[in-house]
């Protein structure tokens, strides 16, 4: 009887094992393998300009937010810049949205710049944001982020 409780816990964690190999079940934060798939994706616009995508299939939009704003900071880590801030993004987001990264904004400059609105992603939970992107210090701005600070944020899990 022993014996069979040993077998049943190991296949028990064999199982509990490969679940974590494999990811589990939900959405992963990946590259998207073409415009319609689940992941980021990013589009070049100028030097220091990006259109940031991310898609999750029947998911989570606040989930999907995070993840664009991780890959926007991965961006502009990737780009040797320090902060950057969105310019455009797509209806699904609201101002209340933003609230939880407070912490993580930067307030340098002398006007608020509100950005504009694509109402052409409106399912899903389908995250679409453009940014540009620069060095310290940064504009104040309500929607400027510290890159390593959003990316620390964000690679945490905390939302």
């Amino acid at each position: 009887e022993g014996v069979m409780k040993s077998y049943a816990f190991a296949a028990f964690a064999a199982l509990a094992m490969a679940g974590c190999a494999t990811g589990g079940y939900g959405p992963v934060y990946e590259r998207a393998t073409s415009q319609y798939d689940d992941g980021f994706s990013e589009a070049r616009l100028d030097d220091n300009r990006y259109r940031v995508q991310y898609r999750i299939e029947n998911g989570d939009l606040q989930l999907a937010q995070d993840w664009a704003l991780r890959r926007a900071a991965e961006l502009t880590l990737d780009q040797r810049y320090d902060w950057f801030q969105i310019i455009s993004r797509n209806s699904t987001f609201r101002d209340d949205d933003f609230r939880r990264y407070e912490p993580y904004r930067s307030y340098n400059d002398r006007y608020y710049e509100r950005p504009r609105y694509d109402s052409r992603y409106d399912d899903d939970a389908l995250v679409v944001i453009e940014v540009i992107m620069g060095n310290n210090p940064p504009p104040r701005s309500a929607s400027v982020y510290e890159a390593r600070r959003v990316l620390d944020y964000t690679r945490s899990g905390r939302y």
